[in-house]
């Protein structure tokens, strides 16, 4: 989350909120941003669905237009953003899905295809 700030993302609509005491700081709590708690801190977090949300269906340049797939294969998942004749604009891979979306989500903050805050 700290990462997706320093891009630039405000991170405030997490739909998760990891809380924690001061005296007790390596005990923490995955809760909804609204329960109510006794606890000294909070962080908003993202869930996979929350990444998946951010991350644009569409990728228009020039005359030319990028779809999101999502795929895995083979122990692994794939993440790319393609055109009708198979011409891929980017690829991500991992064997874990939300690292492979966090790192698509990083890649379209970083070129402007996500709206940074204040933008």
């Amino acid at each position: 989350m700290i990462h997706l700030q320093e891009l630039g993302l405000s991170t405030s609509d997490g739909s998760m909120c990891f809380e924690w005491n001061e005296s007790d700081a390596d005990n923490m709590v995955v809760t909804s941003p609204d329960a109510d708690t006794n606890y000294d801190y909070y962080h908003e977090t993202y869930t996979l669905q929350d990444i998946l949300d951010k991350l644009p269906t569409l990728i228009i340049i020039s005359s030319d237009f990028y779809k999101i797939c999502i795929e895995s294969s083979c122990g692994y998942w794939d993440i790319y953003y393609y055109k009708s004749d198979a011409t891929e604009l980017i690829s991500k891979k991992s064997e874990n899905i939300i690292d492979v979306a966090y790192d698509m989500l990083c890649w379209c903050i970083e070129n402007g295809y996500v709206e940074k805050e204040g933008k």
